[in-house]
């Protein structure tokens, strides 16, 4: 019997380490990411929230912040319906993650859908997105000239924009209904940032507002002029721009886009929390961070929960001021 005990205690001695490794190993293999993350961005390859969905995964890339893959996966179509559809109907694992913005709130206070962020688990939230208004270079020597010819020229010209019901149009409302020439001019929708600066450049319009990153590359090669941005502060590579404050136009919301990472709804806190922590580690790398002050991006990293009550406090103004302009 004593012999017996003694080899019962010699495999437990053997096979406690093994079992300790096998369970900790176990636990390394299930933990996320145990394969490809899909991050989903619910626009066409080019635009805003594409640019800045791969400056994401070249941060992770050139940093080696992931051993699994990082993919950018584009599903346009329905103003970003389609690819909100399909991650608030994922499994909640943390493998399909949705790369989306203000819009949400925007769109349904415009009346394009009945349903937004409340869906979705907020993971995080990245950055914010100031605006733009441009126009060729040399056609006025600021923000207040356009005014002042739009004021003496009612019913003439026209004020561009990529889309209806999105972020840039409501900043766009606020902003010509700050300068009281609203009734002055059109605000023209042209389906996309590419036909938009395309009618700039051919003229049709002279005025645009659109999202920084948009034209930042077109303003300092000199193919546009940025006459004011809608940051708080001045953008850090354009030091000679006015913010819309400064030139004394008070627009309830200084960003129309806060870019957030959405997960499918039931996703379990752990998980969330883990996610979020990654991000974070992508928004401070020194490539992220490089590539969001070449584009006019304002790093602000917030948990999920922060980036809730933003978008609740968010919600809020643009359901005010949507009422106010009879936009809805």
């Amino acid at each position: 019997m004593k012999r017996f005990t003694v080899v019962l205690v010699l495999l437990a001695l053997l096979v406690g380490p093994m079992t300790t490794l096998f369970a900790a190993g176990a636990a390394e293999e299930t933990g996320w990411p145990s394969r490809d993350v899909r991050y989903v961005v619910p626009y066409a390859p080019g635009g805003l929230s594409d640019v800045t969905a791969r400056m994401v995964e070249r941060a992770v890339r050139e940093e080696n912040l992931l051993d699994e893959a990082f993919v950018i996966t584009n599903i346009e179509g329905a103003s970003a319906g389609n690819a909100m559809e399909e991650v608030v109907a994922a499994p909640p694992d943390g493998y399909l993650l949705l790369h989306h913005h203000t819009s949400f709130i925007s769109h349904r206070a415009l009346g394009v859908r009945d349903w937004g962020y409340e869906e979705f688990t907020p993971i995080a939230m990245l950055f914010e997105v100031p605006q733009a208004a441009f126009t060729l270079p040399g056609k006025y020597e600021s923000l207040e000239e356009w005014v002042e010819y739009v004021r003496s020229n009612p019913g003439e010209t026209t004020f561009a924009g990529s889309s209806l019901g999105g972020g840039t149009h409501l900043m766009g409302e606020m902003l010509l209904e700050s300068a009281d020439i609203r009734d002055d001019l059109r605000y023209v929708a042209h389906g996309g940032g590419g036909p938009m600066t395309t009618a700039i450049l051919a003229g049709e319009d002279l005025m645009g507002l659109t999202q920084l990153p948009t034209v930042l590359g077109d303003h300092l090669s000199g193919d546009f002029e940025i006459l004011a941005v809608s940051s708080g502060d001045r953008v850090s590579s354009l030091p000679d721009v006015p913010t819309f404050a400064e030139l004394g136009y008070d627009i309830p919301l200084q960003t129309s886009h806060r870019m957030g990472v959405w997960g499918p709804p039931g996703m379990d806190q752990d998980l969330v929390d883990e996610i979020a922590a990654f991000f974070e580690r992508v928004v401070n790398t020194e490539t992220f961070r490089e590539l969001a002050a070449q584009n006019g991006l304002f790093i602000r990293y917030e948990d999920g929960e922060e980036l809730r009550r933003a978008f609740e406090q968010d919600e809020e103004i643009i359901m005010r001021l949507v009422e106010e302009f009879g936009l809805n």
